[in-house]
């Protein structure tokens, strides 16, 4: 049970403050995709942090909490090969609610290597 705790998504690896939302919104470079955009922002903290977006365009409570738990999971499964030091934010659109966990991970991969994080 112990080296299950090392796969956990901590909560110093979230973004929880609406102010850090909006300096990585403000501040930080955007990667674009059909299905999510990625707002990344250097830091001077030695973890990666994640927030994460799904508008109300995008479906009622459920469908929301659901889209963010497979992002979670996904950036969960992938913050080791992440570079440190940096705050994002993954914003889902609403092509992404009915894909399924691989295209997930496939989109956050393919938005991390254009922004360089891995």
């Amino acid at each position: 049970m112990k080296n299950l705790k090392r796969f956990k998504l901590e909560k110093f690896n979230r973004i929880k403050s609406k102010k850090l939302f909006q300096a990585v919104y403000k501040n930080g470079h955007s990667v674009v995709d059909t299905l999510s955009v990625l707002y990344i922002l250097p830091s001077e903290t030695t973890t990666v942090k994640i927030g994460l977006a799904v508008g109300k365009k995008v479906g009622n409570a459920v469908v929301r909490n659901h889209v963010k738990r497979l992002m979670r999971e996904v950036f969960r499964a992938k913050k080791n090969d992440i570079k440190k030091n940096v705050n994002i934010v993954w914003v889902a659109r609403k092509r992404l609610v009915t894909a399924d966990i691989k295209i997930y991970e496939r989109v956050f991969l393919r938005l991390a290597k254009r922004a360089g994080l891995l």
